[in-house]
């Protein structure tokens, strides 16, 4: 969830200006420049004389979501939902938004009251089923945590991913122009999955890597030190100067001998860099007393195929 991320605006075949239409591609080519600030600037000016625009909303939306200011473009989003109840599109992009937060409850119920208003909407289809497969595996990983040498849940998890190649939440937004007609409204779309699951100049999938970062999520919840510990580089120092060894000691007492653990990553983002990669997330940590939120960093060093944390940075 969502392989189809925040999508165009295409039904909207609401009648606009010629010169709207030549402002809207501009603010469009300005977010794919990811000169965020000017689109700003552009769409703001647009909306004082048409604050009613759903298509100016909608990229208003679709901008607010790009420049990481979520909340603001949930309420934009939900704001659309309100006042024209029958387009499909923003109850999708809003599903899109709550599962980065990991409210999937609310993620199922936007993309059912998107189906709801127009049931050939095949992204819809096709991010509930994404869906779907993510509170399947968040069910299974609980089960695991249960009684970790459960041996169903461990073989349907491991099915998930290989199947569906399962991506966390953490989709960037393209914009992309209607070739075969300039006076249409530009799309904005996510890059086809393909884009998604293929492998990267490091040779490695980034479904591999975003496997990776499950099984380290994984093996901290179920307390596995070894497999935990495993995750990471011998060649490992991180900001403070603990080497590889100085880290396992000092992490041992801290995954292991509690209670229970539960990790939840929202708004990952995976970055391709020279010989890896560098993942980051924010990090929402419950066990005992402790109930903490992070933003974290991990640097993943690839060799011989292989995936392991070189640095964490909290």
């Amino acid at each position: 969830m969502c392989k189809q991320f925040l999508t165009a605006i295409a039904a909207l075949m609401m009648i606009i200006s010629f010169h709207c239409k030549a402002d809207i591609k501009l603010i469009n080519k300005l977010i794919e420049d990811k000169n965020y600030e000017q689109a700003q600037i552009e769409i703001n000016t647009l909306l004082k004389s048409d604050s009613d625009n759903p298509q100016l909303l909608f990229i208003n939306g679709v901008l607010l979501s790009e420049s990481n200011k979520v909340n603001e473009a949930i309420k934009v989003f939900e704001n659309l939902t309100k006042t024209h109840p029958n387009l499909p599109e923003p109850y999708n992009n809003l599903a899109v938004l709550y599962a980065q937060q990991g409210d999937f409850q609310k993620a199922k119920h936007a993309l059912e009251q998107s189906i709801k208003t127009h049931p050939s909407y095949a992204t819809a289809h096709i991010n509930l089923g994404d869906l779907y497969t993510r509170m399947a595996s968040e069910s299974y990983n609980q089960a695991l945590q249960i009684d970790g040498s459960n041996k169903s849940a461990k073989t349907k998890l491991s099915l998930i991913k290989k199947l569906f190649n399962f991506q966390p939440i953490r989709k960037n937004i393209e914009i992309k122009k209607k070739a075969n007609n300039e006076s249409e409204v530009a799309k904005i779309e996510e890059p086809d999955s393909k884009n998604i699951i293929e492998k990267t100049s490091n040779n490695i999938p980034l479904a591999e890597v975003e496997s990776f970062i499950d099984d380290w999520k994984t093996s901290w919840e179920q307390q596995n030190f070894e497999s935990y510990i495993n995750c990471y580089s011998l060649r490992f120092k991180n900001n403070n100067g603990q080497n590889f060894e100085q880290w396992k000691i000092y992490r041992k007492p801290r995954v292991t001998n509690k209670d229970k653990i539960e990790i939840k990553l929202t708004n990952v983002k995976i970055t391709e860099i020279d010989n890896g990669f560098e993942v980051s997330f924010i990090q929402e940590y419950k066990s005992g007393n402790i109930d903490s939120r992070t933003n974290k960093k991990l640097i993943i060093e690839t060799n011989e195929n292989q995936i392991k944390i070189i640095n964490e940075i909290s």
